[in-house]
């Protein structure tokens, strides 16, 4: 059964059950299945829209300049090899095509976003520790106070990223 054209939400639904399996498979198996679900974020960047997939790498990259400063700052570190390993910007490159796809349909005002990541930053982190693909490097109060405000800015300014024409990459 198809969605019908006006409906993407069937699509956008299954895109973010298909990203939340993704991401626990990395944080929970970080460079065992590294490979395959770097070949499906490649799909996925391949599969937007021409106008989004500059701004999907831009997004991965400020977002792995966020891990890079927060680790950098001692809060925590990444379980893998070197400064950022590859699982995490898989995640990032994985999390960029399906936000900005997401943003593309849902237009939230720029405070939602910023509420959305003050809480669900900090909660991602504690996930990640939990599951042992972060390390803490500080108290974890410290950790997720400061990871409140980051993740807030960067969610309120994804929306800057979305190309000017919505009606053609809405339909994607």
């Amino acid at each position: 059964m198809t969605p019908e054209a006006g409906k993407p939400w069937p699509r956008l639904l299954l895109g973010s059950l298909i990203f939340g399996v993704g991401a626990w498979l990395l944080f929970s198996f970080r460079d065992r299945y590294v490979v395959l679900l770097l070949a499906g974020a490649l799909l996925a960047w391949q599969a937007l829209p021409a106008g989004f997939k500059t701004r999907a790498l831009l997004l991965s990259a400020a977002a792995c300049l966020l891990d890079l400063a927060v680790s950098g700052l001692g809060l925590y570190r990444l379980v893998g090899v070197g400064g950022l390993p590859l699982w995490r910007v898989v995640l990032w490159l994985s999390f960029s095509c399906w936000w900005l796809w997401l943003l593309a349909v849902w237009r939230p005002s720029p405070r939602l976003l910023a509420l959305v990541g003050a809480l669900a930053g900090p909660l991602l982190c504690w996930c990640g520790l939990q599951l042992r693909a972060l390390q803490a490097g500080a108290p974890l109060w410290l950790t997720l106070l400061a990871l409140a405000p980051l993740w807030a800015a960067l969610l309120a300014w994804t929306p800057r990223l979305l190309p000017m024409d919505q009606g053609s990459a809405a339909q994607a």
